[in-house]
């Protein structure tokens, strides 16, 4: 694993009793390298980097001094304090710097931090400003997060020292009454301090792995969220203590248990995840793996609405979630959620609009959807999507002492343990294949162990050197290539994709979805084509075109379907599809309710 200056990599045997079967790369050693995923990347990068020191910093230095500073205000949920998301972006240049290398970044985020810190007061407040009182326990679990990120993956030293600081202030001035608040309600309240505290103690866990200090461990228990995970690791109904939980920041909450975990190591908190996973996964995802219609898990997911995923929110806490059950149980089952977020999450959302507007929603509404951006800027999702973006690095390979395990399948170069480069090239998943060149500095044996995605149209196949060649399957869910690797040696596998149903409910024909392989398409239609497509026989039913991933019903010839990440802003898509619906409502952005 490629360690950056700070030392990612060197908490969990300081501090870490929480057993990781493997390991992740933290973002050093991985490289995107091209395809629709780094253009993203690129996009999402650029545009952070775009914002002047002195625009992300102007409210922060004007509480300070009580006078005017330079650059603009940024506006939206950023310049009225509700939210602000500073300390997100902060973690999400630090993960890009790591993950590329790029000077810039770190004397981005050096600067960003030191200008941030000359603006704390004497006592320890930090805020963005002291007479829009946003909600202060939300922003200072956001801050806490993104001063531990630039010390690790920047290696700032000051992060840790102003980290100390306001988490002093915080202990002291923050309310220390917990609410048990359904949904969102949280969030509204004037003053806000217990807004989301079920998702505070990851950062404070994470703020003591790297420094051992207790503050930060008897902090972060005391916001445990346990009356939730019991619940889980219990097998109960997570519905018999209320009826509707606010979604994004409820999945977000089992990140805290997950760095419980790793602090302490009970397995009472590992199998809270476990369950909790395959919770969401049966009764709340839709196919596309976006959930929380309205921003709630309910014992029913609502189509009637055009909020249906919280996108970028969202799709971070399930990237997170995710990571940890790969990294503790070692099983590469959970890499199938990554997968569809990619496809169908935040990587099929549109690029940002210049005033911080970001696609908050995504529309599978019956009655056709759209895609579009806020017009107020700078909401949660505006902090959430730089870090979920940074993170597609570090969801594509995982190691141990002998093995490197491939777990997403994007043009990317591995670099492991000083002597052995990976360089894995697809056009996945618009071809079937993915290729793994190998350069050794001399003859190495290591297992290479690629996952097995759950939703294979048939057994993934595989060649060495153009030779056919049989892995070994484990009960893990990993495809094993165990063997004396040579340089220039290419490991070519095959992942066979058809043409699927995903059905909302699997015991009703409609709403149903359909998918190739990860994919989640969309009609391109003027109504529903819904009774144009024999879900039976989608083979025969639809008729590729020259184009990859794109048919047209035989039905109805004049209809395009092509994945969902295919569409731009404002076009027209229907994505589920129901027959036997009746009532028709407009289609748009609903309210935001986070």
């Amino acid at each position: 694993m490629q360690e950056t200056e700070g030392g990612y990599g060197q908490w969990d045997i300081m501090h870490s009793t929480g057993r990781q079967i493997i390991q992740p790369f933290g973002y050093g050693g991985v490289t995107l390298d091209g395809g629709r995923i780094r253009e993203q990347y690129d996009e999402v990068k650029a545009y952070c980097m775009g914002i002047a020191d002195n625009d992300y910093l102007k409210g922060f230095c004007e509480r300070a001094t009580g006078k005017p500073a330079p650059g603009k205000e940024l506006g939206g949920w950023y310049s009225a304090n509700f939210g602000n998301c500073f300390g997100q972006v902060i973690s999400g240049l630090a993960r890009f710097y790591a993950s590329t290398g790029e000077e810039a970044i770190r004397e981005k985020v050096n600067a960003l931090i030191s200008g941030w810190g000359a603006c704390i007061e004497p006592d320890g407040f930090c805020f963005y400003s002291k007479t829009k009182l946003g909600p202060r326990l939300y922003m200072f679990d956001k801050m806490v997060g993104g001063l531990v990120d630039a010390y690790l993956y920047c290696g700032n030293q000051d992060a840790l020292r102003y980290l100390s600081t306001i988490t002093d202030w915080a202990i002291q001035n923050l309310s220390r009454e917990k609410e048990y608040a359904n949904a969102n309600a949280d969030m509204s309240r004037p003053g806000g301090d217990v807004s989301e505290w079920y998702t505070a103690s990851e950062n404070l866990f994470r703020a003591y792995l790297v420094t051992g200090e207790r503050k930060y461990h008897e902090a972060a228990e005391f916001w445990e969220y346990t009356e939730f995970w019991d619940l889980f690791a219990a097998k109960a109904s997570v519905f018999s203590r209320c009826d509707a939980y606010h979604a994004y920041s409820h999945v977000n909450s089992l990140s805290s248990a997950a760095a419980a975990y790793l602090v302490k190591g009970s397995k009472h908190y590992l199998d809270t995840l476990v369950n909790a996973y395959d919770f969401l996964h049966e009764t709340q995802c839709f196919a596309t793996g976006g959930y929380g219609p309205n921003e709630h898990l309910t014992r029913q997911r609502v189509m009637d609405t055009t909020a249906h995923f919280e996108t970028q929110c969202g799709s971070w806490a399930a990237f997170k979630l995710a990571k940890y059950l790969i990294s503790f149980t070692g099983d590469a089952r959970y890499g199938d959620w990554v997968e569809l977020l990619t496809y169908n999450g935040i990587g099929a959302s549109i690029p940002m609009s210049p005033r911080g507007g970001v696609m908050y929603y995504s529309n599978y509404h019956l009655d056709g959807g759209a895609k579009e951006n806020t017009e107020g800027g700078w909401e949660c999702c505006t902090g959430t999507r730089p870090q979920a973006v940074a993170d597609y690095c570090d969801q594509i390979c995982y190691e141990d002492a002998n093995s490197l395990y491939v777990a997403q399948f994007v043009p990317s170069t591995i670099r492991w343990n000083d002597n052995i480069t990976l360089c894995q090239r697809t056009a996945f998943p618009e071809s079937p294949d993915v290729d793994f060149t190998i350069a050794v500095s001399r003859p190495t044996r290591f297992s290479l162990k690629v996952r097995i995605p759950g939703w294979l149209a048939g057994p993934m196949t595989a060649r060495v050197n153009g030779k056919a060649v049989e892995g070994q399957k484990n009960d893990l869910h990993w495809m094993v290539f165990d063997q004396e690797w040579h340089d220039g040696d290419r490991l070519t596998v095959t992942l066979p994709m058809n043409l699927w149903v995903s059905r909302l409910e699997p015991e009703r024909e409609y709403p149903a979805a359909i998918m190739y392989g990860p994919v989640t398409l969309a009609a391109a239609a003027a109504q529903n084509p819904s009774g144009r497509i024999d879900l039976a026989n989608l083979s025969s039913s639809l008729c590729p075109t020259d184009q990859p991933l794109v048919w047209r019903p035989a039905a109805d010839p004049d209809v395009l379907v092509k994945p969902f990440y295919a569409y731009g802003e404002g076009e027209r898509y229907f994505l589920y599809l129901d027959p036997y619906r009746r009532k028709a409502t407009s289609f748009g952005i609903a309210g935001r309710q986070d």
